[in-house]
């Protein structure tokens, strides 16, 4: 496995990372992403938006403690804590425009972003250098712990039970959304 350190440009560039709409629709059927989860997606934005630093400060943790997951953001073996401070403001960005996808437009061009440095593509992010490959059973793993580090959040902001679990519900699809945007192969096959 290539981890942030190694950099190779054996990789083909991929040529696009487009979902067009219809596609985008039934990608979001299959995993039943509703209206409703839209409405909730909404709602778990205003609580975990204010709370993004500290969801952060859980995901380091996971990633850190994590050998699997730190492998993707290692310097000579080790963690590349500058590299992961780095991140942050991006991490922050898109916890909030995954949850306040008021302007779409706005969103989908911040996840073609991801999508494009996830792949290698050439997209000037500040000074982030460009990512290792993921593959699709490495990205989804990350799936569960970014979820999961804004349940506590979710759960504690006084909403009933089901309100609650609602809201999870819609966070960890609009998670698992994502994740799916970033590897979607765009006309290539998947990279595995």
């Amino acid at each position: 496995m290539i981890n942030a350190a190694e950099r190779s440009s054996m990789i083909p560039e991929p040529q696009s990372t487009s979902v067009d709409a219809q596609v985008l629709i039934k990608i979001k059927r299959m995993m039943l992403f509703t209206h409703e989860d839209e409405q909730y997606l909404t709602m778990a934005g205003e609580i975990l938006a204010p709370h993004a630093e500290e969801i952060l400060n859980q995901w380091y943790e996971h990633i850190v403690s994590n050998n699997y997951l730190a492998h993707y953001f290692t310097s000579s073996g080790a963690p590349d804590l500058d590299y992961l401070n780095s991140l942050r403001p991006h991490f922050n960005a898109w916890i909030t425009s995954l949850c306040r996808r008021r302007d779409s437009h706005r969103w989908w061009e911040f996840e073609e972003r991801i999508a494009r440095q996830l792949q290698l593509r050439n997209v000037p992010l500040d000074d982030l250098h460009a990512l290792s490959p993921v593959y699709l059973r490495y990205m989804t793993t990350f799936v569960f712990p970014v979820s999961e580090a804004g349940r506590y959040f979710i759960n504690h902001a006084g909403y009933s039970g089901p309100e609650a679990a609602a809201m999870h519900q819609a966070w960890f699809k609009a998670v698992s959304l994502s994740a799916l945007l970033w590897i979607y192969p765009g006309g290539q096959p998947a990279p595995f």
